[in-house]
């Protein structure tokens, strides 16, 4: 079994065969004269120890040592995160669901987890790893400091000892920081992918919108959920995995301290126990701000787009300082209002994040001091500096968990509002018959006469044969029994009254 282990990771040392690689301009993969942009990454070819050791970046980061780096100097983005390719992916998922709604609600979660879940359940695996190894440092550091307080007394323990827990230390210290960098790099890329495949669908969706949709989404709307709402979920994949991993980490801290210091750990325990609803509070109230500022945004953002479509009705009535004060009381009577409540509610955020820790801390020392303190002795200097590593450990999911919560409060509430667009009514792509396009010169159009050839006229660029149209789907017909042409060319002026149809 060894044997095999060591013959695998010597055969990754091998170079590996280039796949072909299709370029999006030219389609081969040469240099440049002025760079290296069009050149493969060399992240699809490294090998397992260049990839955990991102050594593949070296070439890039040598050259920026030199020169400043520019566009010419990057490679092409990999195969397995090309935008392209995720798009398609996720595509395809979110066609499924709608394909099976019948059977079970469409959900914009489960198509993004079949896009993404894998290399993101992956990291999650990584960060168990690594969540468990960290807590392996402050019981080596007590043995470490047990070694060494060894040789004050008579019976001072080997110095072999000593090398040993150094050494493991040190051993430990980088197979964690291995872990932990595999996992960024995942988790980032993750992010990439999500941003990616939301924008995508977003614009497909936006070129395919209903009449009636359009008039509930101007281009403001729909630029904020390209702009926020999509950026929004895509950086909560970031921390995401702080929901479980700051549990597990409080959990392992708490039950590592009660091990070194007793029953006095139980005092931080409360102050946590006190703060998890003060947190709740405060991570509710800047949810409901996080909503009714999102509505500010929009309602500021269709007002400035309504402006600008109809500027010149406003430059012929002089109305430009009405539409300009009520667009100023929406910014600065409502968002910035609400922006300042919000700014508020997170000082308090902050304050109750990065007191916590403290007074966890505090009290386990204050408690253990005037009652532990007695039967157990009192604290060493090895108890004090494991005690403050597991703190610090602590410290990470006490702040971050908080933070985590409302990200992803935010983070649905964007869901919810692409998810709101995502299914909303289309158009109805087959009532048109696209054809290729056909605009011949004036002497072929002067020449040709208006027969047609297999049902359709040569020289026609529009054609509605029986048409009928309403303004939506639910109001009557208003023009029915429609047929009309327009041949390529030519100048046409439809007259009448506004409203007449």
């Amino acid at each position: 079994m060894l044997f095999s282990i060591v013959a695998l990771f010597c055969a990754e040392l091998w170079p590996r065969k280039l796949v072909e690689y299709v370029l999006a301009e030219d389609g081969d993969n040469d240099t440049s004269s002025s760079g290296r942009f069009g050149i493969r990454a060399p992240f699809e070819d490294a090998n397992i120890f260049s990839q955990l050791t991102f050594a593949w970046m070296s070439p890039l980061l040598k050259l920026g040592q030199r020169k400043n780096i520019s566009q010419d100097d990057l490679w092409e983005v990999p195969l397995s995160i090309a935008p392209v390719n995720i798009a398609e992916t996720f595509d395809t998922n979110w066609q499924s669901e709608i394909d099976h709604r019948a059977r079970r609600t469409p959900s914009l979660l489960r198509a993004l987890w079949k896009t993404v879940g894998v290399p993101y359940a992956l990291a999650g695996v990584l960060k168990l790893v690594q969540d468990i190894l960290q807590f392996a440092q402050p019981a080596l550091l007590s043995l470490l400091l047990r070694f060494v307080s060894s040789h004050a007394t008579d019976s001072p323990q080997p110095m072999s000892y000593g090398y040993f827990y150094a050494g493991s230390f040190l051993a430990l210290q980088g197979i964690q920081t291995l872990f932990l960098h595999q996992y960024f790099q995942l988790r980032m890329t993750t992010g990439m992918k999500v941003k990616s495949s939301l924008t995508t669908a977003l614009y497909k969706k936006a070129m395919k919108l209903s009449n009636e949709t359009r008039q509930e989404y101007t281009t403001g709307n729909i630029a904020t959920l390209f702009s926020v709402d999509a950026e929004r979920i895509g950086n909560v994949t970031d921390y995401a995995h702080i929901v479980w991993s700051g549990p597990l980490q409080i959990v392992l801290a708490i039950g590592l301290l009660y091990n070194t210091l007793g029953w006095s750990v139980f005092a931080g325990v409360a102050v946590m126990v006190i703060s998890i609803p003060l947190n709740g509070w405060i991570t509710k109230r800047m949810r409901l701000l996080q909503i009714e500022q999102m509505k500010n945004k929009d309602k500021r953002t269709t007002m400035i787009d309504e402006a600008l479509s109809g500027v010149k009705v406003i430059k012929l009535y002089a109305w430009e300082r009405p539409i300009l004060s009520k667009i100023q009381h929406v910014r600065e009577s409502l968002e910035l209002v609400n922006l300042s409540r919000y700014g508020r509610v997170f000082a308090w955020s902050t304050v109750s994040m990065m007191g916590a820790p403290f007074l966890v801390s505090f009290m386990t020392f204050l408690i253990y001091s005037v009652f532990d303190g007695v039967s157990c002795g009192p604290l060493t200097a090895r108890l004090v500096f494991v005690s403050l590593a597991l703190f610090n450990l602590l410290r990470f999911p006490l702040v971050l968990f908080p933070v985590m919560l409302s990200s992803l409060v935010d983070a649905n509430v964007a869901l919810g509002r692409i998810y709101k667009l995502l299914m909303s009514d289309e158009l109805d792509l087959e009532s048109v018959t696209r054809l290729e396009s056909v605009r011949p010169s004036r002497h072929s159009l002067a020449a040709q006469s208006n027969t047609e050839s297999n049902g359709k006229d040569k020289g026609v660029a529009v054609q509605v044969t029986d048409g009928s149209f309403c303004w939506s789907s639910k109001d009557s017909v208003i023009l029915s029994s429609i047929d009309f042409s327009a041949i390529s060319d030519e100048h046409l002026a439809i007259v009448g009254r506004v409203g007449s149809g």
